[in-house]
């Protein structure tokens, strides 16, 4: 059977995009995913740091793309930042950095889709001893207040 990264297939599962033990300040990438069949509103990327050593911090970088060969990383608007205690998605400035962690942990961020592909990848600033990061996919409905 082959492996497949279209939304339609990956509905019951938690698709894995990224997991790497990263040691410089770089970016990583991760695989694109194929949203054209996802009939979610809401693309929720958990990512998770479980292991971390030394200093420094690593964010998400989400892209998207109509072609998958030319991605954009997805305006601040978009994105949803998802409080990691109240389950709610909440408003702030720069979601991204917010996101960020600097030790072990987790947070999730999330996006509204509007285009065919999305990638994410991790970029990591100041490291100096190891972070071990992992990067799934969610597909969630938009909940209105």
């Amino acid at each position: 059977m082959a492996h497949s990264n279209d939304a339609l297939s990956k509905m019951n599962d938690a698709p894995q995009l990224l997991v790497a033990t990263i040691t410089t300040s770089t970016t990583t990438a991760g695989v694109s995913h194929d949203l054209s069949n996802c009939i979610d509103q809401i693309v929720a990327v958990p990512f998770t740091v479980s292991a971390y050593s030394g200093a420094g911090s690593v964010k998400l970088l989400l892209q998207e793309s109509d072609d998958n060969s030319t991605f954009t990383t997805i305006p601040n608007d978009n994105l949803r930042l998802k409080n990691p205690s109240t389950g709610i998605y909440t408003e702030v400035a720069d979601k991204a950095t917010a996101a960020a962690l600097s030790g072990l942990g987790s947070n999730k961020l999330g996006f509204l889709k509007s285009k065919k592909y999305f990638k994410a990848s991790v970029v990591s600033t100041g490291i100096t001893g190891s972070v071990t990061v992992s990067v799934i996919a969610q597909y969630e409905k938009a909940i209105e207040n």
